[in-house]
């Protein structure tokens, strides 16, 4: 995505985010949209087809979202500025504004082989104390890591993995 279309998505999403006066009417509209992008993802190239009138898609959108007519309404704003393929990276920016209200951070963890509840909670914790607020993990099956962990977070990158280990001890050893 270039820059002119990121910088586009921020603002719309920020725009959407700013209806949202409280935490909870935030969760409700992120997640309307969220649906949004669902109901309406089988109708794509539809969507992005310029061949099909500019009134049809907003029919096609008032019709998938009949139960979320705000929500209806913004998407057939992107739809008059032309700009309806940004959706996905502006749901995706809704949500990361949410979970900035909400004070959540996000995590990946990729594991050798399935972690335990306890383990999940306690990797949990040790994150939520090293990044200051409440983690929320996405923990990923990865065989190919042979043991440890190997984590993403605000943008780096813990590599605690055995494979790691190994492949460092090989460069040592080949110096």
């Amino acid at each position: 995505m270039n820059s002119t279309n990121r910088i586009a998505a921020q603002r719309y999403a920020a725009a959407y985010d700013a209806l949202s006066k409280t935490k909870e009417e935030a969760s409700r509209r992120s997640s309307l949209l969220r649906e949004a992008q669902t109901a309406l993802a089988a109708q794509q190239e539809a969507m992005t087809n310029p061949r099909i009138s500019l009134q049809l898609k907003k029919e096609a959108v008032r019709e998938a979202l009949a139960g979320a007519p705000e929500t209806a309404s913004f998407i057939e704003l992107l739809l008059d500025a032309k700009r309806y393929y940004l959706l996905p990276e502006i749901t995706r920016r809704v949500d990361a504004l949410l979970d900035e209200r909400l004070g959540i951070i996000r995590a990946q963890v990729y594991a050798a082989k399935e972690l335990t509840t306890t383990q999940q909670k306690q990797t949990q914790d040790v994150l939520s104390k090293r990044y200051g607020g409440q983690v929320e993990a996405e923990f990923i099956t990865s065989p190919g890591l042979l043991g440890g962990l190997k984590i993403f977070c605000r943008g780096e990158q813990i590599d605690g993995s055995l494979k790691n280990k190994l492949e460092k001890l090989q460069e040592e050893l080949t110096k």
